[in-house]
């Protein structure tokens, strides 16, 4: 698949995360996701190769990929391009890899150059608000999965991609700032609840100091996978009635 044109220069280091709609290969249009019987579609694929897995654990696991895919071209795209892209799900698709994982967020066109938004709030607010919060309340909603358990997928990437374009190469110094600022704020200007504050906190563990998650993204009930290393659950000597997904 080949990525949009303006992802060159730091933005490789999101990889082809972005790609225009029409890409040839498999996909799902994102409005059928948000539409009911949406977690189905995500999850049949991944339940004919192995059924009976949790159907709440498969989830997280498929929002990781997503996430994953989309969020860091996004957010490098928004920080150093300074473009405005049509983030709208109702517009977009997701294309699929053979196993029905996301492999790339197809967009309906480039957008646009466009001067940052002086507020760090609104440059993020179309990702945020337009494109993840419809998605993941779809999604928990339908599953019966608690929301915080995908929000906290969607804030360890954002955290995550912060941290790399601090460090990218040519990348104008402080241009990771805005990023910091949503994610150290504990509240949107609006007086609600910031979803991707500080995802990760820094704790004594059973090892030492380290940065632990805040909700565990029940991946451990998956076949033949355990607590990450940076579980929460770890912090309570692996308890895992304490990390339910419902709510």
């Amino acid at each position: 698949m080949t990525p949009f044109p303006f992802l060159t220069g730091p933005l490789t280091r999101a990889g082809a995360g972005l790609v225009p709609l029409g890409t040839p290969g498999p996909s799902l249009p994102l409005a059928a996701l948000m539409a009911p019987g949406g977690v189905e579609a995500i999850l049949a694929p991944l339940l004919r190769r192995q059924p009976g897995q949790d159907r709440r654990a498969l989830l997280s696991l498929w929002s990781r990929h997503y996430f994953y895919t989309l969020i860091p071209p996004v957010v490098l795209t928004l920080l150093l391009a300074h473009r405005s892209l049509p983030l709208a799900p109702q517009g977009g698709a997701v294309m699929l890899t053979e196993q029905g994982m996301p492999a790339a967020i197809a967009l309906p066109d480039a957008g646009r150059e466009a001067p940052p938004p002086a507020d760090a709030f609104a440059r993020f607010a179309p990702l945020v608000q337009e494109h993840l919060a419809p998605l993941i309340a779809h999604w928990a909603a339908e599953a019966r999965l608690a929301p915080r358990v995908l929000w906290a997928n969607a804030a360890s990437y954002f955290a995550w991609i912060v941290r790399e374009a601090a460090t990218a190469e040519g990348a104008p110094p402080g241009s990771a700032a805005p990023c910091r600022a949503v994610i150290e704020a504990t509240h949107w200007p609006d007086g609600s609840a910031n979803p991707l504050h500080e995802p990760m906190r820094l704790l004594e563990g059973p090892e030492g100091r380290q940065h632990w998650r805040k909700v565990c993204c029940l991946l451990y009930r998956l076949p033949e996978r355990q607590e990450c290393p940076y579980c929460p659950l770890l912090l309570r000597g692996g308890d895992r009635k304490s990390c339910g997904g419902a709510g």
